[in-house]
């Protein structure tokens, strides 16, 4: 007959319970860490696909030439650019040169592919736009735009915004 040995090898449950508490405790951590990972990705794309925007919102304001010409009515004399000129892709209307006057805040929706969109409902994005002429020139045109996201609520307490200031040469 085979003797039997006695001793009982394994773990304890103590030790087990230990083994899965630590592991539970690094799961956990990997996660949260994770989790702010994916966030700043998502705020990342959010802020830079806003700032492509903005520099094509820059870009279409900038193009927007003084087109109005020089003309004479009766006995008083326009000179070029003193009508208010709206930019081609966005609609940002321009005032007009030379007079020190600012438009009052246009707003506009951006759909996620960067184009005009008709309302919040079918826009990521928010658009507002400050334009000053300026007092002492027709050329001179400064506009202040913030895009912020969602577009569903006011810039002033959205989740995100980028800002950018352009003087513009209309000439």
């Amino acid at each position: 007959m085979k003797k039997r040995n006695n001793s009982k090898a394994g773990f304890s449950l103590v030790e087990v319970s230990v083994a899965l508490g630590v592991v539970v405790f690094c799961l956990v951590t990997i996660l949260g860490v994770l989790a702010v990972g994916v966030n700043s990705t998502h705020v990342s794309t959010a802020q830079t696909a806003a700032t492509n925007i903005l520099t094509a919102v820059a870009s279409d304001i900038e193009a927007t030439p003084n087109i109005t010409p020089a003309y004479i009515v009766g006995s008083t004399a326009y000179a070029k650019g003193t009508v208010a000129e709206t930019s081609a892709l966005y609609g940002i209307v321009l005032p007009i040169g030379g007079t020190g006057t600012a438009s009052a805040v246009q707003t506009v929706y951006i759909a996620e592919d960067g184009t005009k969109a008709a309302s919040a409902a079918g826009a990521l994005y928010q658009l507002n736009v400050w334009v000053r002429a300026s007092s002492t020139t027709q050329q001179e045109t400064f506009a202040r735009l913030v895009i912020s996201w969602p577009a569903t609520v006011s810039y002033t307490s959205a989740q995100g915004y980028v800002e950018n200031i352009v003087a513009i040469n209309r000439t």
